[in-house]
């Protein structure tokens, strides 16, 4: 709760300033399409809010004047729906490329307010919907990018830290060899759960990546910390190839579970160390300390010293994989202007 509140206080006002602005200065009589447009674009996060705004007002308009231009034809029908929303979307995917048509808001935008316009076609004229909607699209941007802008560092961390938290359970676990009911259920295969979570924070890391460049060069409150921000941004990008090496070395543990042997104890060993380095920086404040990073530097390329066991071609596979995600760990980590920079951001 104490994560959304901000942004769930901001949107609450923008509704309620949408509402005034078209109802008691513009003299609408129900302008239901202001509130409503400013309570989607903002929502309860502040990832991607500019891009959902800009989504949603186009998606808003192109409904509206869908419906308004076929509504005299067709009528008010269970009919008249359906070739009104048929329209809609139909115009939507053609005209809706790059930023406006990316995700699903500006087509479910646009089907839903030609619905309100064919059903609620008494509350007002198609110009002032259009002009509700741009009300509460105006307000959201100045109350959640102008005034209220989202911190974009305070963004990119927390979704690297949702996927270092999905690692780190990974490399915490000493996953079973595989089950009769992982066999009849793929659901239960422990490596298709954590691959689902990894994917997840994955999406949640683009999305962040997105809304962090965005604002950087549309809040004029966050501008002076672009070249900041495009380091940061640039830094976390190792967590895809990050995300991908704990993958693989989690099936390699697996795989080597299954077998008599088991995996060598200095493999174990490695494994803990990497999942210590990745909760020593889970636990430290941000932006990291110096000492927080020298630290897991050292324990990283102290466990790139080790020199590689010479048993087993197995064994040999299972640290390679180990050190893959050791140099991936190194690679994360920002250089000594990286940490200089990142405090005084």
């Amino acid at each position: 709760m104490r994560a959304v509140l901000g942004p769930v206080t901001q949107t609450s006002l923008a509704a309620g300033v949408a509402w005034y602005v078209a109802h008691d200065l513009l003299g609408h009589a129900q302008p239901f399409f202001a509130p409503i447009a400013a309570v989607v674009a903002l929502s309860t996060n502040h990832v991607q809010r500019s891009r959902r705004t800009v989504q949603m007002m186009v998606g808003v308009l192109l409904g509206i004047g869908v419906s308004e231009l076929l509504h005299p034809l067709l009528g008010s029908s269970a009919v008249s729906v359906g070739v009104v929303v048929f329209v809609t979307l139909v115009l939507a995917v053609a005209i809706g490329i790059g930023f406006v048509g990316e995700g699903m808001m500006f087509f479910n935008q646009a089907g839903a307010s030609a619905v309100l316009v064919i059903a609620l076609h008494k509350a007002g004229t198609g110009a002032e919907r259009a002009v509700d909607a741009l009300v509460g699209g105006g307000v959201a941007l100045v109350i959640g990018v102008g005034l209220f802008p989202a911190d974009p560092l305070k963004v990119l961390w927390d979704a690297e830290n949702g996927l270092l938290r999905a690692l780190l359970r990974i490399l915490e676990q000493h996953p079973p060899p595989a089950s009769e009911a992982t066999e009849s259920d793929p659901d239960m295969d422990p490596a298709l759960t954590a691959s689902h979570q990894v994917h997840r924070q994955l999406t949640a890391l683009t999305q962040a990546r997105r809304s962090a460049r965005t604002s950087v060069r549309v809040a004029p409150r966050r501008m002076s910390m672009r070249s900041t921000v495009e380091r940061e941004e640039s830094r976390v990008a190792r967590l895809y190839l990050l995300a991908s090496g704990v993958l693989s070395l989690m099936r390699t543990m697996i795989d080597l579970a299954e077998q008599r042997a088991g995996p060598r104890p200095e493999l174990i060993s490695e494994v803990q160390e990497l999942a210590r380095t990745l909760r020593t920086l889970l636990e430290a404040p941000r932006p990291w300390r110096p000492p927080t990073v020298s630290e897991a530097r050292a324990r990283v390329q102290a466990l790139l010293g080790i020199p590689p066991p010479r048993d087993s071609p197995q064994s040999a596979t299972a640290t390679t994989a180990a050190r893959r995600v050791a140099r991936d760990v190194l690679a994360l980590l920002p250089d000594a202007a990286g940490e200089r920079a990142g405090q005084r951001g």
